[in-house]
């Protein structure tokens, strides 16, 4: 067993489960879903009758597990993760916001280099108002962050969701921008607080609908496509209410 061996040290998670990306960037590609605990926004103003807490994660808020580094790896061995990860496979780490456990994040990764031997292909699913450590890009090579800065429409204070250092890190990265879009109005903030103040390319941009249910995502979804198609964005749908009418461990 390797010397990072620590049962002392706990990720707080929602759920760890294998399925394909429904969003944004990597839509379709196999991933193995880490469902960090703890979220500093609400998003209340997404709420709809499928969705009535707003957001679609909202069961992360709470800490519903608390694991060691090592009781994690042997759950990810046993449930058959690591293959999935060692043949290609997304570590997904999303939430809630998983950011807000970055410092653990960034041992556990060091203890699963000992104990596998391999880092798996990390992406992030994060609303870009934490910013993320160097070490993401320069330690483990080819780790990326899918973004999901939220719009005065989430119904969170603008001081808590919108946080200039952390968008203009992640414009510099490279990162993907996927915004919720719920009608036209929203696309003047996007184009005047996000693409145009901080230089996005518009081929790094996702637009996708804001929906809770299957039938939601099919009364919207048009309408959002035919404002990617206007800017010249990417357009995102929600495949995985598409395909199992559902939020989430699907």
């Amino acid at each position: 067993m390797s010397e990072l061996k620590d049962d002392t040290i706990f990720l707080s998670y929602d759920k760890v489960f294998y399925t394909i990306e429904g969003e944004g960037e990597y839509v379709g590609m196999p991933s193995v879903f880490m469902r960090m605990s703890m979220c500093n926004l609400t998003c209340i103003g997404f709420r709809s009758e499928d969705a009535p807490y707003g957001c679609d994660s909202y069961v992360s808020w709470s800490i519903k597990n608390k694991m060691s580094f090592y009781h994690i790896k042997c759950m990810m061995e046993d449930n058959g993760y690591k293959d999935h990860l060692f043949n290609g496979a997304i570590l997904k780490l999303t939430g809630g916001e998983p950011l807000i456990q970055q410092s653990k994040l960034l041992r556990f990764m060091d203890y699963l280099f000992v104990e596998w031997g391999f880092i798996p292909r990390i992406d992030f699913e994060t609303n870009a108002t934490i910013e993320p450590s160097d070490k993401w890009v320069s330690k483990y090579i080819g780790a990326t962050f899918t973004t999901s800065p939220k719009l005065k429409s989430n119904g969170d204070p603008r001081g808590k969701r919108y946080i200039e250092e952390v968008i203009e890190w992640h414009s510099n990265q490279g990162s993907g921008f996927k915004f919720v879009v719920q009608s036209r109005r929203d696309m003047d903030e996007i184009m005047t607080e996000y693409v145009d103040k901080f230089d996005i390319p518009t081929g790094r941009v996702w637009l996708m609908p804001c929906a809770g249910s299957r039938e939601e995502h099919i009364r919207v979804a048009a309408d959002v496509a035919e404002l990617a198609k206007e800017y010249h964005f990417n357009f995102s749908p929600r495949l995985h209410l598409l395909l199992w009418d559902k939020a989430l461990k699907v």
